[in-house]
Order: structure tokens, then sequence, then C-alpha cells
């Protein structure tokens, strides 16, 4: 996925609904905390069954896309470049864990 293809994604979906119905940073910014809930909550679920609980596995996926997409209008608010910002903090890292 390039980044403008996770950008164009997070567009396609407020165009579904209709309205932006988190327009401005901070109600997008809250809005992915919720997101990032829910993943946690799934994530539990999927954890208690070992991760043989296909329901569970089918919620994660979709609560972890959910939170991407959120993270990628959050991105769009700002005026940064989600990828490109993931890229510079590889690039820029020099610690070594060992």
């Amino acid at each position: 996925m390039t980044a403008a293809g996770g950008h164009a994604l997070g567009r396609e979906i407020v165009a579904k609904h209709g309205v932006d119905r988190w327009p401005t940073i901070g109600g997008t910014f809250r809005h992915l905390s919720d997101e990032l809930g829910e993943l946690a909550e799934a994530l539990m679920l999927w954890f208690e069954s070992h991760g043989q609980d296909e329901e569970a596995a089918a919620r994660v996926r979709k609560e972890y896309g959910d939170v991407g997409l959120t993270l990628y209008l959050l991105g769009d608010k700002m005026l940064l470049d989600l990828d490109q910002c993931m890229t510079d903090v590889v690039a820029g890292e020099t610690r070594r864990f060992a």
C-alpha cells in the first residue's frame, strides 16, 4: 500500500459515509483513541481464544483497519503523509538493541 493508497482509502470511507463525522484534528484524535480501545477489546477476545476463534480474528482485522483509516484521516487533517513520517523515523533510527 502506498501512502496515496492509505490516504485515498481514508477519503473513500468519508465519501461513503457522506460526511466527515470528525472534521477537526481534535475530533479525529479522540476517534482514534476510541478505535484503539475497540482494537484492544478485540485483541483480548482473540487472545482468550488462543487465536482459534475466527469471529474474534475477523473483529481484530476490522478494528485494525479502522485504526489505520483513522490514522490516515488524522494525517490528512495535519497535512502529514503517514507513510513518509514512518519512513523518516526508520531512516533516522540509530539505536541498536542487542
